[in-house]
């Protein structure tokens, strides 16, 4: 059983809605006040097709302004370690390298297969003529270090 009181406010609650859909409606041809409209659904397909032409846009800005992506500036950084002589580089140097190590290690990356890959690339981009002189890697002993690259 409800109230009197409660019996009040439904009939004043009613009769305030009822004035509001009489009077208070509006007007269907008012100007569209919303600024951003809702996103529709699309197929992911589209999306996907999407993003990869706003990739290649990306890429063709950089191209015309030659800016090089981080990749690019991490693999020059690394060509630079690669190829540099260990007797030529800097306490600074040494430092940058080991923070750079030690970043790779702490992401879970294995500190001895980080050094194989930087040997790999050592091999291959070291220039025959600068062996000239130097013993064989192969003559070397599996801990020897070789004073003109770096340790690692």
């Amino acid at each position: 059983m409800r109230s009197s009181k409660a019996d009040d406010v439904a009939r004043v609650v009613s009769e305030i809605d009822e004035t509001r859909r009489t009077e208070y409606f509006r007007n269907p041809d008012r100007p569209d006040s919303r600024s951003v409209r809702p996103r529709r659904r699309q197929d992911p397909a589209i999306g996907r097709a999407k993003a990869r032409a706003r990739t290649a846009a990306w890429r063709v800005r950089l191209d015309q302004r030659g800016a090089a992506t981080t990749y690019e500036i991490g693999m020059a950084l690394l060509v630079a370690l690669a190829t540099a002589k260990s007797k030529e580089m800097t306490g600074d140097d040494w430092d940058l390298v080991g923070r750079a190590l030690a970043d790779l290690q702490s992401r879970g990356f294995d500190l001895a297969e980080i050094k194989d890959t930087l040997r790999r690339l050592r091999r291959r981009l070291r220039d025959p003529g600068d062996e000239r002189g130097e013993p064989r890697e192969s003559s070397l002993g599996a801990n020897a270090p070789d004073d003109s690259s770096p340790v690692f």
